[in-house]
């Protein structure tokens, strides 16, 4: 088996993990499959697939990157969010001790 040969077919078996949801691609890679298992893939049919796949899994990478920033971004707001509840919370628990005080020596100071 040549080194292409072999490159294609490691392509195609990485590739066939994927549900392909474009029709387009999804066609291209069963041709690819069917030239592999017959094992006659004409090169123009393999340049296709490779630069296929490329725009398929860059725009993935692109898509993947960006979900990626948004979510770091958005927990770190909840992260932001929990430490000013915390501190909210702390400040409320204080005032009730406080309050809870003021309350005791009141209750002293008219009996």
């Amino acid at each position: 088996m040549a080194r292409v040969e072999a490159d294609l077919r490691a392509l195609y078996e990485r590739a066939d993990r994927f549900h392909f949801s474009d029709p387009s691609m999804r066609s291209l890679h069963q041709r690819v499959g069917t030239a592999i298992e017959s094992e006659n893939s004409p090169e123009a049919l393999e340049e296709a697939y490779r630069k296929a796949l490329r725009r398929y899994f860059t725009g993935f990478d692109v898509q993947t990157r960006a979900q990626l920033r948004d979510l770091d971004k958005r927990l770190s707001e909840l992260a932001q969010a929990q430490l000013n509840f915390h501190a909210e919370r702390n400040v409320a628990v204080k005032r009730l001790e406080n309050i809870g005080e003021m309350l005791g020596l009141l209750d002293e100071a008219m009996a």
